[in-house]
């Protein structure tokens, strides 16, 4: 019998405002690196739920969630990922934020999550964002069909050896 491999999926919000993007900013043990908000899907909620509860909960903002950008698959398997052995698809939404909200790191941050930040669109490939898609989604911004990624791993190999 072959081994049953199972898929995590998972959803993030792309929030753009005068030309910046928002992430989220972690210092762990691979070293600081950049996200976009997002995680783990959870049983009883649609991608697009996902997508406005992982941003509320690392960002503290509330967000309309829009079109779909970008699906990405992290296939450990395939490449050395600092993340370790979990097959992953994330669902990239293009959010914009509800009037009045304002992002900040919230109250009770996840583990190793250190701020919330405005990065120039322009200079994302100056950091260290995972997965390294950031091009990729700048393209499906301007375009109206979503694309599809494989992460190879290149900026997580780069922070592991800038360690």
């Amino acid at each position: 019998m072959a081994k049953q491999r199972s898929i995590r999926v998972g959803a993030a919000g792309v929030i753009i405002q005068d030309g910046k993007v928002l992430l989220v900013k972690f210092d762990d043990e691979n070293g600081p690196h950049y996200n976009y908000p997002g995680g783990g899907h959870q049983e009883g909620e649609t991608l697009r739920q996902t997508a406005a509860r992982e941003v509320k909960e690392e960002t503290n903002a509330d967000v309309e969630v829009g079109r779909l950008l970008a699906v990405v698959e992290s296939a450990p398997f395939e490449v050395d990922y600092i993340y370790g052995s979990t097959h992953f698809l994330k669902l990239f939404f293009e959010c914009e934020l509800k009037p009045g909200s304002v992002p900040r790191l919230p109250d009770k941050p996840d583990p190793n999550e250190v701020s919330v930040e405005w990065l120039p669109l322009d200079k994302l490939d100056q950091h260290p964002v995972i997965p390294g898609v950031s091009k990729q989604l700048a393209e499906a911004l301007s375009s109206d069909t979503p694309v599809y990624v494989e992460d190879t791993g290149e900026v997580a190999q780069l922070i592991k050896e800038q360690k």
